[in-house]
């Protein structure tokens, strides 16, 4: 048991390849391996397996030798040529010593017969993480080592004091400099770039992040910063002295991202830092939709009304977009004060959470405070509508009835959305109640009697939201009122859009 808590710990960061041509086997490690990996591909060849590798370069991958397309040897050949580091353990029911030399031949990792049993597996998977991990720690020492004597692998300068005075082009390319001249400043200035992470070096209040580098001469510190693409680069940074150089030294950075460590150190900044990439991909998307000419669709809502139109991305700018639209949807918009963007070529659905400005001359909206969202109104499984001002309701609570200070939200087959100024004493989640409503159509009443089951409560500012789930409700009133109230509300928006 401890040696798989130990596989456990260990192996939650890495991504495996199993390659098996027996689809239950297959399937039946699989399981077993997305207990302990972060992610788990399978492949049922050679040929399938390859490709994948080809893709994502997997640091483990568990093959068997007799299989269709191409045998596990073939295959593991291939797989050191691409990437020499990646490890191949062979799993097979043959044992014989030719196999045995042509996997020592091959570099394979570790030689298994099947049936391999969970204990045997969970050793050598700790084991070959263990060299893993090893072997990246060697290649960040040795990266740096390097880099002291070749500088054209890391970004390097020489400094004294406190002023960059020579760097190679790899830095002045990264922070952006045209020449050595325009790279004559302050180690403070780059410096400025280093970006908060949990067992950083960056500036704080506590920290002079310079006097921390200069007074700590061979000492190995972790730094993040973005690329000209903003995108997150972690870096080892390293300073040295000059022998018999007063006030010299050389400042070198080795780019350690792949490694994909920043995670290890600090997930939470790592997440935030994974949502500020999706907005740069999001406006990267919007971008492409724009160049393209392609239209994207708009949706609102007017009183539960569903309003949908489509929209020509005029302008994109740092932290907003224009769009061209019709009338309808401007105004929907207006009422709304937000909207959201879909389209084929996003992923998710856009939100835009604030209306900067509403043209109706031109036709046009500006955007803001855009991000994708993985659930949206537009996916509602049910019609809801708010109601006519005309209205009445109460609940009973027992022997108690309440008929004050209540309004009608929003009302569907599934139940409805109650306003209420105070909060009857024993009204709670989980809770069933009776409700009374009267709502009109054509000056005519519709009567909806119910028992409904309290769903949630939000308390605002000066009132609580209350949902409510109806119960035994017979639907016929409902349908048809929540059918003419449709119609009111389409015959209102075109009034505005006439109006």
């Amino acid at each position: 048991m401890s040696q798989l808590k130990d596989l456990q710990t260990v192996a939650q960061h890495f991504h495996i390849l199993y390659v098996e041509d027996n689809g239950p086997l297959r399937e039946k490690a699989k399981v077993l391996l997305e207990k302990f990996f972060a992610s788990v591909d399978l492949a049922e060849d050679g040929e399938v397996a390859l490709s994948l590798f080809k893709k994502n370069h997997y640091p483990i991958v568990i093959t068997d030798i007799k299989m269709p397309k191409m045998d596990g040897f073939t295959l593991a050949r291939h797989i050191k040529k691409i990437q020499p580091a990646s490890k191949v353990i062979i799993i097979s029911a043959f044992d014989d010593k030719e196999y045995l030399l042509k996997g020592i031949e091959l570099g394979i990792y570790r030689y298994l017969r099947k049936p391999v049993n969970v204990t045997e597996l969970s050793k050598v998977l700790y084991s070959v993480i263990l060299e893993i991990r090893h072997e990246q720690h060697t290649k960040i020492f040795y990266s740096h080592l390097k880099s002291v004597f070749d500088y054209q692998s890391s970004m390097v300068a020489m400094l004294h004091k406190r002023e960059l005075i020579l760097a190679n082009d790899m830095f002045l390319e990264f922070f952006d400099f045209d020449c050595m001249e325009a790279c004559r400043h302050s180690l403070d200035d780059i410096s400025a770039k280093f970006l908060k992470h949990d067992s950083f070096l960056y500036s704080s209040e506590a920290v002079d992040v310079v006097d921390t580098i200069l007074s700590n001469p061979q000492k190995l510190f972790h730094i993040k910063m973005q690329d000209s693409e903003n995108r997150f680069r972690h870096f080892i940074l390293k300073y040295q002295n000059i022998p018999e150089k007063d006030g010299y030294g050389i400042l070198s950075f080795d780019d350690v991202t792949e490694l994909n460590l920043l995670a290890i150190f600090d997930q939470k900044q790592t997440k935030a830092d994974a949502d500020v990439a999706n907005s740069n991909a999001m406006y990267d998307l919007l971008n492409v939709i724009q160049r393209n000419s392609a239209k994207v669709d708009i949706h609102n809502y007017y009183k539960g009304l569903s309003i949908t139109n489509s929209a020509v991305i005029t302008e994109i700018n740092d932290d907003s977009i224009v769009l061209k639209t019709s009338y309808m949807q401007l105004k929907a918009i207006q009422l709304e004060q937000k909207t959201y963007i879909y389209s084929s070529a996003l992923p998710f659905v856009v939100e835009a959470r604030e209306i900067e400005k509403i043209s109706f001359e031109k036709q046009e909206v500006v955007l803001k405070s855009l991000s994708f969202v993985e659930s949206s109104p537009i996916e509602r499984a049910t019609i809801r509508v708010v109601p006519s001002e005309k209205q009445s309701i109460s609940l009973f609570l027992g022997e108690n009835k309440f008929n004050s200070d209540i309004i009608i939200e929003d009302i569907s087959l599934d139940g409805v959305k109650l306003k209420l100024k105070l909060l009857p004493a024993g009204l709670q989640e989980e809770e069933n109640v009776l409700v009374d409503i009267v709502l009109y159509i054509d000056k005519k009443p519709i009567i909806i009697n119910s028992k409904v089951k309290i769903l949630k409560i939000h308390e605002a500012k000066h009132s609580f939201s209350v949902v409510f789930l109806f119960e035994d409700l017979k639907k016929s009133n409902l349908v048809k009122y929540i059918t003419k109230r449709q119609m009111e509300l389409i015959r209102e928006i075109k009034a505005m859009q006439n109006g």
